[in-house]
């Protein structure tokens, strides 16, 4: 699957989508996640980000190098802010968490693999060939 691919797809879904990041803050957020010893952000993500910084579906989210502002009670971290908050956990060790629903989290290793976790103990359940695929799996579960 490609970018492209996925955001159509996403599009169709009704996920919202916040505007691009620019260099800079990517740039940032991953030196800044690299500094509390999490994966950089991979390709795919970078790539992502420069078309849109954030999406939200649902109750999901991929999370982008800025909070994502909202109109209810509660904001969406930045990526770097989420992954401050669980660097904690030994099973999120050399991973960075980029993506959330109601069940599960989803993050990224130093070599770009995509897994999913478990939402209590963050143990791996699930490993991905497919970046988008996982990103899929992460934002639909938010919608149903």
């Amino acid at each position: 699957m490609t970018k492209q691919e996925f955001l159509s797809f996403m599009k169709s879904r009704g996920a919202t989508f916040t505007p691009p990041a620019t260099q800079t803050e990517i740039t940032l957020a991953s030196a800044n996640l690299q500094g509390i010893r999490a994966a950089m952000l991979p390709t795919f993500l970078v790539d992502l980000y420069n078309s849109c910084s954030g999406i939200i579906l649902g109750s999901a989210y991929i999370f982008g190098p800025k909070q994502i502002e909202r109109d209810i009670k509660y904001h969406v971290p930045s990526i770097l802010d989420i992954n401050k908050d669980v660097s904690g956990n030994k099973n999120l060790f050399g991973k960075t968490v980029f993506g959330r629903n109601d069940l599960f989290w989803f993050a990224v290793d130093a070599l770009g693999n995509c897994v999913m976790l478990d939402n209590l103990t963050l143990s791996v359940m699930r490993k991905y060939d497919d970046p988008y695929r996982a990103m899929i799996d992460c934002l639909v579960v938010g919608k149903i």
